[in-house]
């Protein structure tokens, strides 16, 4: 799959979120984007860097969903934002990332690629969960592309 490794420093995103079982993810989560994307309007005048489907496990914040999982939809915006209202911030830490380019379809085959491929020929090891990225120009799910993105840390052994 294509993909790259680059560095982030630490970075916040604004949203609304969610929490529910990971079996069913594919019903809870498109609602509360559906819930999120409308509201966008309150954020108007925030300094927006980019669109983020962060996901974390319900007990233990950013690592990889277990039975049932936290998601954060939102936008990247300047560290020192508060939260409001309902709306969320959660600060993801610097790290190095592994990028997949996938369509939300591509979830699988994306999964498969880091545990069968990826991680077994590199000297990297996955250091919490999985996060996705919106490019600007993200508007059908069917068929545009956007990112999956893990922080990956040097494998210790």
């Amino acid at each position: 799959m294509n993909h790259d490794i680059l560095g982030l420093p630490s970075f916040s995103v604004i949203g609304l979120e969610a929490n529910g079982p990971t079996a069913s993810c594919f019903d809870w989560v498109p609602k509360l984007w559906a819930k999120t994307l409308p509201r966008a309007k309150e954020l108007e005048g925030m300094k927006i860097e980019g669109c983020w489907g962060l996901m974390s496990d319900s007990e233990t914040f950013l690592a990889p969903w277990k039975e049932q999982g936290r998601y954060l939809a939102g936008w990247q915006v300047p560290r020192e934002t508060e939260p409001f209202s309902d709306w969320k911030v959660w600060t993801l830490p610097a790290s190095a990332w592994l990028r997949i380019q996938l369509r939300l379809d591509q979830y699988d085959e994306a999964f498969s690629f880091m545990t069968q491929e990826f991680f077994p020929n590199n000297p990297w090891v996955a250091n919490g969960a999985c996060h996705e990225f919106y490019p600007n120009d993200f508007c059908n799910p069917k068929t545009d592309l956007l990112y999956c993105c893990v922080p990956i840390a040097p494998n210790p052994g």
